[in-house]
């Protein structure tokens, strides 16, 4: 598959809440992403992304689900990348209560979805790539949101 994976440009001056003058911002994003179609990588539309003032805590908890999103910030240094595995807005799983009161989980499939992530910012954080982990296609990139001063 010889499929390109979008991509936009977003200047950080035009983050809303975004303030030149503070030293430490978390960056707040949203996606929109919508099945690609049989065999084809999922399409990514970026929304928003909005600026808080502050350092951020590590509240991440671990995905299980084999249907993931990998988010990498990148670098333009040599700068320690580390991944960020979210749950897939496409596939989940989900605890479901039955008739009988027992409750099971279940895979549930849509069409569209939401993506919803936070970052600390780095002054030499230049783009963020978003990568869809599935057990049918493996890893595939499918999203770069450049950021520039």
């Amino acid at each position: 598959m010889n499929c390109k994976s979008g991509e936009s440009v977003l200047n950080k001056e035009d983050i809303s809440n975004y303030d030149i003058s503070t030293k430490d911002h978390i960056l707040f994003f949203e996606f929109k992403i919508t099945d690609g179609g049989k065999g084809k990588p999922e399409k990514v539309k970026f929304i928003k992304a909005v600026s808080g003032n502050g350092k951020m805590k590590n509240l991440g908890q671990k995905v299980l689900y084999p249907y993931q999103i990998h988010v990498i910030p990148r670098y333009n240094t040599g700068f320690l990348e580390t991944e960020i595995a979210l749950e897939h807005p496409l596939h989940r799983s989900v605890e479901v209560p039955g008739q009988d009161g027992i409750i099971t989980k279940e895979n549930v499939v849509a069409g569209e979805g939401t993506l919803s992530f936070r970052l600390q910012e780095h002054r030499n954080m230049d783009r963020v790539e978003l990568f869809s982990i599935t057990p049918e296609s493996g890893s595939t990139k499918i999203y770069t949101l450049y950021l520039k001063q």
